[in-house]
Order: C-alpha cells, then structure tokens, then sequence
C-alpha cells in the first residue's frame, strides 16, 4: 500500500460500545505540579463546571480547593456589538509554584480570555493581585498593563519571582519585554533590566541575573551577553540574517555557555552552545534529520507538559535534559542520574511513556506522567529516599486501555513532493481495509496533531470509525521549510494536504470511499467547510465547529484588545490583507460556496465564542438556507473557543455521534 507504514494489527474480541460520558467527562487530575518542598501537589480538577485548582497534601491524603471569586468582565467590542461589563466566574489558565506555599495564577474568563494574575498562598491566604484586570477592576474598560511569564525563582523568604514586561495594554513597544522584580506577598514590581530596544527574548543564569539577549529586527537577530550583573552589556552578534531567528533558551550552568535555538543547516530548529567570547555556536546538543528538536513554535503537550522542551535543574540551573517530539515522545538525558531514573521507570511501566514532570528543589521527589496513545496517563511518584515508585493519581480512572485503539503514524505525499505526517487511528480489532472513515484536520492552523490518548478520537474509534489526522504544511516540528510553505496557503495547499490525505487513505486501501466524513474544530472546521464545497464528491458528511465562514468578516469580528490587534496582523501577512486581498479572501470563504456544498453537514458554535465569533456560524447557515439546504447546528451556552466542560462537551459528543450514525452509517462492529 503506497506510503502506509507498516500496520500490522492483531485482530482482538471488539469492544463494547462505551457511554458518551466516559469520553467527555474532565480528567480528576490535570496539569499537576510538585510543590517545591515536594510535601504538595497542585492540579486542576472540574468544580461546577469549572476548571478548579486544587492542592493535595500528599502525605496527609487530604484535598482542598482554591476559590478563585468572580470577575468583572471588560467592555469588548466584537461584531459591531458592545458586550458590557458583566460578573462572570474566573477560571484557572495557568499556575506554577513560587515557593513552598505560593502560587502565581493567570487567571481568565469565557475559556480562553486572560483576566489577569494573582498570587496566593496554597490555602487560598494573602491573596494579592499582580497584573492585568486583577489589578484594576475600578477601570474596567481601560487596558491594564498584563504580565505573567515567570523566568526565574528565587525561593526566597520574601518569594520574589522574575517576570517578562512585554507591555501589553501599556505604552510600549510589544515583544520588547523588560524583565521585572516581583515581590509576590505584595504584587509590587521594579524593572531590574530596561530593554535596550531590539531585545526580543532574555535568559538569565541560575542566580537570577540576565545574562544573554536575543535582538530582533524585522528578519535579522543577533545577541547581546554580559558575564555578570555588573558587567556592560557587550554585541556578541550583530544583528544579521541568520535564516531563521535565533531564540534564547537558557544558561547552562555546568558549561557556563548560553544556549540557543537555531537552525542546522537542513533547517531543522534545535539547540546550540553559545561562545560568547567568539560570537560563534558550538556543535548541536541533539539533531534530527526530519524533525525539529525544539520547534520555534508552540509544539505538543500532554496534560500541560511541553514534550519538547529543555529540562534544567531549577536549583543549580544545569540542563538536564531535552524533551523532544519525533513520530512519539522522546528524551534525550545528559545527567547520568535521571538517566538512571528514566531507565528504571520504563522498565518498571513497559506500556506507557513515562515523561519527567518537575520535582522538589532538594530532587528527593518527583513526579512522573506514565501515559499512551490508550492510556490517559497516571501521575507517578518516585520517592528516593524511600526507594519507592508510587501510582499517585490516574488522570481518568474509569478508562481502559484495552478497550481503546491504538494510534499509528502514518506520512503520504502530497501533490507536489512533500512529505506529510499524520496518525491513523483504527477501531479495536480490525485490520486498517476498507473501513468507514473520519477525516480529522486539526485547528491552527500553526499547530500540531500529536500522538496520545485523545478523548474524540478514542469516541470514534469506539463507534467503529478509523480517524485520519495529518499535520499538513504549517505544522510546527518537521523542519522550517515545511512551516514556510503554508505563508498564504489557507484556502489552497493547505486544503491541497487535506484533500491528499483522504485520497491517499483510499489509494491504500484503508478507507471505504463510500464512506468518508470530515470534522474539525476552529480551523479544522474551516477545513471541513472548504472541503465540503471543493471536494463534494469525497465526503458523505461533515461537522464544523467554531470554523470560520467569511475571511474578510472576521478581521472585522475579533476587535477590541491587544490580542485580537496582534492576531489580526499576524492574519494580514499569513493569510492575507483584506485592505489589499479582498477578492482571494473572498474566495477562499465558504459563504461564498455554499451552493457548493451537498452534503449533510452539522455546524456547532459557542455562543461566548470570542475568538471565532458566533456571527461566522449564523453568515454560513445563512448560506446554506438560501440554497434550499438548511443545515443541522447546536449552539451551546456559556461555551468558549474550546469544547467547554463535562457537560459541554457530552452536548457535543452526543451530536457528533447521532449525526454520524444517521448520515455516515454505522461504524464497523
């Protein structure tokens, strides 16, 4: 079969058909961290159909929850209309532990919205506010300066952080961040280095103290150095164009040298040593011919670990290791002893890829994520002064990974050369031949589909479809040229890939032509649209969700902040300017070929959808209804550009598989 990898699969008893639920409730545990002191673990964990941070005492047993309060929402500005001033539930975006006892927490509204940032004591004491809206809740409707990117701990007493300034909601220039001095028992904050003018992105030693600058100019970068605090800075590289800009990724405190992101001369994005004494790199600490070691861009993650990352020592600040994302995650250890600890694990855990998580700062304990492709993953606890590996909590307990499918990576070509890497996933039991399929794009588009356990695509495989996922162009993590090759290809090779990738599932004999579907989210759901009308006679059905409809509107639609503005400039040079491209945006909207488009499809929405407002669903119904062929659609309250919580997402899933069962058929038993 052309381009299939090797699938051989032992046949198995299928399984049984499991409950809606059991795919759509939250995990228990998510996004757990070890507390410095290694005595606590936070987490978040679904509370009134919201995410909670909740904090363990892990040799007590006990659980408590932090409380969080209501927000006053700020005055937006989306689709012409003004959404007003609201009380609104604050949901937990991030945290991470500063000390024994505090936490920092960004904090946001209606999903995805940041609200602002907090510091707080496990235990939900001295609270205080730090940055964003949280700090100005008297102002509402006026931007506040927002900052809450955490670059270094001291673990002091007084429990002071370093934190970027990128002067969001502020007079300043963006994405030339000072770096600042936070004191978080008090929120105050002091600039301790002032940004120069071109510094794009800082590291600092393990001490605390900036050490090396990246600088930024349109496309050229080069670096700033000093060997310590009271040192002048020196230009080690002159701003230049190095194809591709270097970023900063650290201090090596076992070498002294500063690390950075560049590119190896097949374009491949990992890590070198810097020499700042000759302004030149050393050999790469780890490359790979295919793929990025560390991509320049937001890569893959399972239950907010970053597998491909850099792992330093938060006490003695040596790189310990790297995460890295090939076909599955890997890591690449220098320290012997995680080495060791990494060897004894998998032995220990064969089935699942077990995946370092943090520890204490004292290294006595740490916690571990043993997860697969079938398992959601249980947090480990490795004790070495106990000599004891302890399962501390499952992510979702009541899942079986017998009874779930195996994911399989896949690559084809697409129409003009180019290699393309995807996973295939195949109902439990059945050969990869001529099964009923779903044609699964994913959103971004500069994201990434990786491999793990994905509650969706386990519901469809349990309902007897395979799913086809495929990181065409503009996936981060297989090599620059492949991302450069999607700058204004939304609506022509991008769509050319996702085409590619259903014919190739049919040339090889895995999917049953008669019966194809294809889904997505955001721009996975623009993906089906498009497909749908371009590609009629490929698809039997399709389902979008939050997809966009009309190109030129939507730059219209998202208004109103400093992200939405960032956005909408990042889509006048990826995508296009509507000032200069109407007519190709235009083009390329599916409003605008919706007489096209033949086959049943579902178009479900949030309703507080601030990203992909609802405006772009109603337009594309609209369409459709003035072709005589109304579609089927579900708009879900209170839901966001996510698919929400528990309840939520059970809405969703239930639609997903009547509509599924009615217009594509019923699945393989």
């Amino acid at each position: 079969m052309p381009g299939l990898l090797a699938l051989a699969l032992t046949a198995a008893q299928a399984v049984e058909r499991l409950p809606i639920e059991d795919f759509s409730r939250e995990p228990t545990t998510a996004r757990a961290q070890l507390s410095p002191d290694g005595k606590r673990l936070a987490f978040i964990r679904e509370d009134l159909g919201k995410p909670a941070l909740h904090i363990a005492d892990i040799d007590q047993k006990q659980v408590s929850r932090l409380d969080l309060g209501e927000a006053t929402a700020p005055v937006l500005h989306v689709g012409g209309n003004v959404i007003m001033a609201q009380t609104i539930s604050k949901q937990v975006g991030s945290f991470a532990w500063v000390s024994d006892r505090r936490l920092v927490i960004t904090t946001v509204i209606w999903d995805t919205l940041v609200y602002g940032v907090i510091a707080t004591n496990w235990d939900g004491s001295q609270g205080v506010p730090i940055s964003g809206l949280e700090d100005n809740q008297i102002n509402i409707s006026i931007p506040k300066q927002y900052y809450n990117e955490i670059i270094h701990c001291f673990y002091d007493k007084d429990q002071t952080v370093l934190m970027l300034d990128r002067h969001v909601g502020s007079v300043g220039l963006p994405n030339r961040p000072d770096i600042l001095r936070v004191d978080t028992m008090t929120g105050l904050a002091g600039v301790v280095v002032k940004n120069p003018g071109e510094v794009a992105m800082w590291s600092v030693d393990a001490n605390g103290v900036a050490r090396l600058g990246i600088l930024s100019h349109g496309e050229l970068s080069g670096a700033i150095y000093r060997e310590n605090e009271a040192s002048p800075w020196k230009t080690i590289l002159p701003l230049a164009n190095r194809t591709g800009q270097m970023r900063a990724v650290g201090i090596d405190a076992a070498t002294g040298l500063p690390l950075v992101g560049a590119l190896t001369p097949e374009k491949r994005w990992t890590i070198f040593p810097l020499d700042p004494a000759t302004g030149t790199m050393g050999a790469p600490l780890l490359a790979d011919p295919e793929y990025d070691i560390v991509p320049n861009r937001p890569g893959p993650q399972v239950a907010g670990i970053e597998l491909a990352a850099t792992i330093f020592s938060p006490k003695k600040g040596t790189l310990l290791g790297i995460r890295y994302y090939t076909d599955a995650p890997r890591v690449k250890w220098f320290d012997r002893d995680f080495a060791t600890y990494q060897a004894a694990l998998d032995r220990a855990l064969p089935d699942t890829v077990n995946v370092f998580v943090n520890a204490s700062l004292d290294g006595r304990r740490m916690l571990w994520l043993a997860f697969s492709d079938q398992d959601p993953g249980t947090y480990m606890l490795l004790d070495l002064d106990k000599h004891k590996l302890t399962p501390l909590a499952p992510r979702m307990s009541w899942i079986k990974p017998a009874q779930m499918a195996p994911m399989l990576s896949v690559k084809y070509q697409a129409r003009d050369g180019i290699t393309i890497h995807g996973f295939l996933t195949v109902p439990v039991g059945h050969q990869p031949k001529d099964l009923p399929l779903v044609v699964m794009p994913h959103g971004g588009p500069w994201v990434r589909d990786a491999w793990g356990f994905d509650p969706l695509v386990q519901l469809l495989a349990n309902r007897g479809y395979a799913v086809l996922q495929m990181n065409y162009r503009g996936s981060p993590g297989y090599g620059e040229e492949l991302f450069e090759k999607a700058h204004r290809q939304i609506g022509k090779a991008i769509q050319d890939d996702i085409e590619d990738a259903t014919r190739w599932a049919i040339a090889a004999g895995v999917a049953d032509p008669k019966h194809i579907a294809i889904m997505g989210a955001s721009y996975g759901g623009y993906s089906t649209l498009f497909a749908l009308g371009h590609n009629p006679e490929l698809y039997r059905c399709g389902i979008s969700q939050a997809g966009v409809s009309d190109w030129p509107a939507i730059y219209n639609e998202r208004g109103g902040d400093s992200a939405a503005n960032d956005a909408n400039r990042y889509w006048r040079r990826e995508i296009g300017d509507p000032d200069k491209d109407l007519e190709s945006l235009k083009a390329i909207s599916p409003v605008n070929f919706a007489d096209r488009i033949t086959a049943p499809i579902l178009i479900i929405q949030g309703k507080d959808d601030h990203i992909v407002p609802r405006g772009q669903a109603k337009l594309m119904i609209s369409a459709l209804e003035k072709t005589g062929r109304t579609p089927e659609s579900l708009f879900i309250s209170d839901l966001g550009h996510t698919f929400g919580n528990a309840r939520q997402r059970q809405q969703i899933y239930q639609a997903i598989d009547a509509f599924l069962a009615k217009n594509l058929g019923p699945g393989v038993p």
